[in-house]
């Protein structure tokens, strides 16, 4: 059991949370903004986890495809109410094919459909969910999640990058010695090459020659380290 992993979905848990992730990549594109106005922040990806050791941050390694699983079938009450926003047209819909046997969910894709609850969010209103996953772009989710937090403040919200588009092909994107041996980067790059291979060679390169300038801007949120996540102190439920 990923101890890390399962600390991580109690503290998601908590009413009113938003919980977001960074790696290397995303760091080099948030919204600080948004970003300071999280609960807090889990640590996805060993670069950047090594790169927050080294500034002092001993933080475990979370992700949302791991949190979330053990947040669904282990934490959350049954028959939770859970809203899928992301990804493309129909896909977040076969994601939630996969929950719908222990909990009520509802899906809408990353496009029009976002758009629409961003400028009215009365079918989501309607729905009135425990929890809110956010599978957008890095910066777009943190910016969506805090303006979610405002419209349903006791809701736990979640950012999640790319799982809702993992999780509707299959329910473990990776297999359990990818995540053993901290080889998802290479799993990544050997399935979607064209996409992510710039993110693991010229982007990998780019944040350790600004480390100290990324760190910093953690630092400025008045992050609190925890074992398994930076808390923002701004915004703590």
């Amino acid at each position: 059991m990923n101890t890390e992993a399962t600390a991580m979905a109690h503290r998601v848990a908590r009413p009113g949370t938003v919980a977001t992730w960074l790696n290397h990549w995303s760091i080099q594109h948030a919204d600080w903004g948004a970003l300071s106005q999280v609960s807090c922040i889990g640590i996805d990806g060993t670069l950047l986890q090594l790169l927050m050791r080294r500034a002092g941050y001993d933080l475990g390694r979370t992700s949302a495809d791991l949190v979330l699983p053990i947040l669904f079938r282990d934490v959350l009450p049954a028959d939770s109410a859970i809203a899928l926003i992301g990804a493309a047209p129909g896909v977040a819909a076969k994601a939630a094919a996969r929950l719908g046997t222990r909990h009520r969910v509802r899906a809408w894709d990353g496009y029009e459909q976002l758009s629409s609850l961003r400028f009215n969010p009365e079918e989501l209103e309607e729905f009135s969910p425990d929890v809110i996953v956010l599978g957008l772009g890095a910066g777009l989710q943190d910016e969506v999640a805090v303006e979610f937090h405002r419209r349903f403040p006791e809701a736990v919200i979640c950012t999640s990058g790319g799982w809702i588009d993992q999780f509707s092909r299959k329910e473990q994107y990776f297999p359990a010695w990818v995540h053993k041996f901290r080889l998802g980067w290479l799993w990544r790059i050997l399935h979607e090459p064209r996409r992510l291979l710039r993110r693991y060679t010229i982007d990998a390169v780019s944040i350790l020659l600004k480390q100290r300038e990324y760190v910093g801007r953690l630092q400025a949120l008045r992050v609190e380290p925890t074992p398994i996540c930076l808390e923002v102190r701004r915004h703590r439920p």
